[in-house]
Parts: structure tokens; C-alpha cells; sequence
């Protein structure tokens, strides 16, 4: 089942309003805050190797095409854009010096019209079309105890990730392998461009040669 998760579990996404074309949307503090930026980049290297904090926005009045959207922050007198992909991800340490200026946020949606905002914790794998069953599942243990360092009180509602799911961005056939002793483990896209792959012990401890056919956009975790 695909699930976005911020950190903040009770704020699975939330909803700011976006204002007309250089005007104030969000400070850039209240942003890195909400999404947790700030404790997932202070977390020691060596224990977010392979995983990745994303955050993805999209406009909610699908008129309007996320490319569209215009994100900037203004600091010492001067505006400079967030980088945003085609499919509205932004991945970026917080910038120190903006949290410092208490910078804000810009928008260039019209006034009334909102933006919707998602954390999504996803793997991180080598660039390659090929790498070992481990590496990809050692982003699911990383991710849950990440996930239940930051829930703190809440630990026992935190959700508790059982595998991974890619997605594609237009569905034609792709699919990923896992190469085992027994043979070749064939799992295919389906007509949303998902594959689902959940954790598995015995493969774990085999820890065969995963084989991707092309590249996903994203690899995001999963739980039942």
C-alpha cells in the first residue's frame, strides 16, 4: 500500500495557503519546522546512508500543472527559487543562513488557490539498474528506526515499514527482477505504474542481484 508519511505522524500533509504572485506564502523556518527537515539533516550520515527525505508539492486546482508552480525565498533583498522537478520534488538540506534571516517564501499561484505539500521517506540506491537485495531493504530498517527515534511519545502509533514501492511515470511493461538461486523472480508494473516489494527474510539472508528495467521516479516505503 502506498503511504507518504511526514514525521510529524498526525500531519500526514498538510495544507498552506497559496497567495497571488509575489506575495508572501510561508516563512522558510515554519517550512523546514513543519517538515522535520532540520532533524533528519543534523542525524548522523552513517544512519541515513540509504534512505532520502523528499518533499513533494503540487497545486490542488489541477488546472494547474506542477511545473507551473513557483516557489521563491527572499533574503537580503534578493528572491531565489526553490528548485523544483517536473514532478514538484524538492530535496535540500535547510539553508542555515535563511532560517537565520527568518527568509520567506514566495509563491506565484493566485491568490485564493492552495498548495499541497507531502513528506515522503524514500530509498536511496545506486545509480546503477543493478544492486543487491540488501542494499534496498536497508532502507526500510533505517527508515523505522529513524521514524521511531523522531516519534518520541508517539513511538507505538508510528507506522512500521514492511518494504518498498516503486513508481513509475507512465506504466509500459517495466518491471523489476530479483535473481535468485532458485531462478528468476519477476515482478511487473501494474496499470497505476506501482511494484510493490516487501521485505523478506530468507531472500535477505540470500541477498541475490536486484535488476530494475529502467529507472523509477521514486522508490517510497510501504507498509501492509
Amino acid at each position: 500500500m502506498k503511504l507518504l508519511y511526514v514525521f510529524a505522524f498526525a500531519l500526514t500533509l498538510f495544507n498552506l495557503p497559496a497567495l497571488a504572485e509575489d506575495r508572501e506564502w510561508v516563512t522558510y523556518r515554519k517550512f523546514v519546522d513543519t517538515l522535520y527537515l532540520q532533524e533528519f539533516y543534523n542525524t548522523p550520515l552513517t544512519d541515513r546512508d540509504k534512505v532520502r527525505l523528499l518533499i513533494k508539492v503540487q497545486p490542488e486546482n489541477k488546472k494547474y500543472r506542477t511545473s507551473d508552480l513557483v516557489l521563491t525565498v527572499k533574503h537580503e533583498g534578493i528572491k531565489e527559487r526553490l528548485p523544483i522537478s517536473e514532478e514538484g520534488i524538492i530535496e535540500a538540506a535547510p539553508n542555515p543562513v535563511w532560517l537565520h534571516e527568518d527568509a520567506m517564501i514566495y509563491t506565484n499561484l493566485p491568490k485564493g488557490e492552495r498548495a499541497q505539500i507531502l513528506s515522503s521517506m524514500e530509498a536511496k540506491v545506486p545509480d546503477s539498474l543493478q544492486f543487491d537485495y540488501a542494499y534496498l531493504i536497508a532502507s526500510v530498517t533505517q527508515w523505522n528506526r529513524l521514524i521511531k527515534e523522531y516519534a518520541g511519545m508517539l513511538r507505538f502509533i508510528a507506522p512500521n515499514f514492511t518494504g518498498v514501492e516503486f513508481q513509475f511515470t507512465k506504466p509500459a511493461h517495466q518491471s523489476v527482477q530479483l535473481m535468485t538461486r532458485s531462478g528468476r523472480q519477476t515482478f511487473t508494473v501494474d496499470d497505476k505504474g506501482y511494484i510493490d516489494l516487501k521485505l523478506n527474510d530468507s531472500l535477505l539472508q540470500e541477498n541475490p542481484q536486484l535488476v530494475l528495467s529502467e529507472r523509477p521516479v521514486s522508490i517510497a516505503l510501504s507498509t501492509d
